[in-house]
């Protein structure tokens, strides 16, 4: 008995187990298939494929608008392109914002702004000279020394280096010639009879002769400085002086630390450069009839002593027929 009862408890798995198998593969649900990948290359296609073009008017760079200030009462102001008064408001351009807006016209500070605005146009204006002062030199600077520069209509300049007057609808060359310097007798004679230096001495730089040769009949004439070195010459037009025969061109004084300092009654000059070594000169008021001279003052050495020299005569009057 105990035999067979051993016997049906080791045979029941070996029949049982393939039943229950059987069993729990039909109760089990059907695997869930995994949703489908992207093909790699569609996913390499994804990780290289180019950004979105962005727009390209937003690449192209405005230029900011000119604009001008509105100064309001309580210390700040308005960076505005253009305002109009419409009856009690202010409308306005935003610089900032690229909007028309509007603010009540007595919150203006009225006097700043016109300030403002008159402030503003010198420095456009003095700006404008600059560019067009830059845009002339280097349109000078591209010329040849040697190019024909018409002086006047149908007056060309000399292509040998000088100085040169414009007068009447001629051209004449100035002549160097050199300058006496004379040590003031009176100052000489303190200063023998003072032991000690301490009396300043003075120079009187004189021309020979009461007239210069070279005559014009031109109040306001002009003047070419054709440089053989191409340097930039710093030259001054004075007025002489005549002292019987002589003129005196200018007056040095040397003072008792040595230091000099010349005294001229200098006529005011505004110079142009035409091309590369060659300047034009013109003067701001009216030569009056009398006897002048240009000067150069040479780096470290002070005034040279070889001058230009001429004379204006005044204009002979018109004959009246009778």
């Amino acid at each position: 008995m105990n035999a067979r009862l051993i016997l049906r408890w080791l045979v029941a798995p070996l029949v049982v187990a393939p039943a229950l198998l059987a069993l729990g593969q039909q109760a089990a649900p059907p695997p869930v298939p995994a949703p489908p990948q992207a093909p790699p290359q569609a996913a390499a296609q994804d990780k290289t494929a180019p950004p979105a073009s962005p727009d390209k008017s937003a690449a192209i760079p405005v230029p900011l608008p000119q604009g001008t200030r509105i100064f309001l009462k309580d210390g700040n102001y308005l960076l505005v392109r253009e305002y109009k008064i419409e009856g009690a408001r202010v409308r306005y351009w935003s610089v900032e914002r690229s909007a028309w807006e509007e603010i009540p016209a007595q919150l203006v500070d009225w006097d700043a702004t016109h300030k403002g605005e008159t402030e503003d146009a010198g420095r456009k204006k003095e700006i404008d000279e600059k560019l067009k002062e830059i845009a002339q030199h280097e349109r000078a600077a591209s010329l040849d020394v040697d190019t024909s520069i018409e002086a006047a209509p149908g007056v060309y300049l000399p292509d040998e280096p000088g100085l040169y007057v414009v007068a009447n609808g001629a051209i004449a060359s100035l002549k160097q010639d050199l300058a006496d310097s004379h040590l003031s007798m009176k100052r000489f004679f303190i200063q023998v009879i003072t032991p000690i230096p301490v009396v300043p001495s003075k120079r009187n730089v004189e021309m020979k002769g009461a007239h210069a040769k070279l005559r014009v009949s031109d109040p306001q004439p002009e003047f070419y400085f054709r440089t053989a070195d191409q340097r930039e010459p710093n030259v001054t037009l004075v007025r002489a002086r005549v002292h019987g025969d002589t003129r005196q061109i200018s007056e040095i004084n040397v003072n008792v630390a040595g230091d000099a300092h010349s005294k001229e009654n200098r006529m005011r000059l505004e110079r142009w450069l035409v091309a590369r070594g060659t300047y034009r000169y013109t003067i701001e008021q009216k030569l009056e009839p009398g006897e002048y001279a240009f000067i150069e003052t040479v780096p470290e050495k002070g005034i040279d002593m070889y001058m230009w020299d001429f004379g204006v005569d005044a204009a002979s009057a018109p004959r009246t027929k009778n």
